[in-house]
């Protein structure tokens, strides 16, 4: 992955992730990683100036990483390998269709992407 990119994305997911509106956008399926990222991001920056101005000023925590990555294979592989998955799910989330099909004694509806109840979806409707 392209270091910009990659910690654009960083960035991005740690900013959601701290501002409590990660859930929302990317679902429960991604708490594990986001939280994965945030602790490697934590851990890496512990005690710096970076990881303290990065709630205000965000684009000093991108610079870090990309001035640090270069550098440390490990945080990059751990970065990548977590923001990879994030955006894994990010996809997932965003290509669900939903079909519905009239067959004339009922309905078929194809929602892959649905984790819930779909209402209604247990009824037939007569003509």
């Amino acid at each position: 992955m392209l270091l910009e990119t990659l910690a654009t994305k960083a960035v991005e997911y740690f900013a959601l992730q701290v501002s409590g509106g990660a859930l929302q956008k990317l679902g429960a399926d991604a708490k594990d990683y986001l939280q994965k990222l945030v602790g490697v991001i934590y851990t890496h920056f512990a005690g710096r100036k970076e990881i303290q101005q990065a709630t205000q000023n965000l684009g000093v925590l991108k610079e870090a990483i990309i001035a640090e990555a270069p550098t440390n294979i490990t945080f990059r592989e751990e970065l990548e390998d977590v923001v990879s998955k994030l955006l894994e799910i990010e996809g997932n989330q965003n290509s669900g269709t939903v079909n519905q099909i009239s067959t004339g004694s009922g309905s078929n509806i194809n929602a892959p992407q649905n984790t819930g109840y779909i209402a209604g979806g247990d009824q037939y409707f007569r003509g």
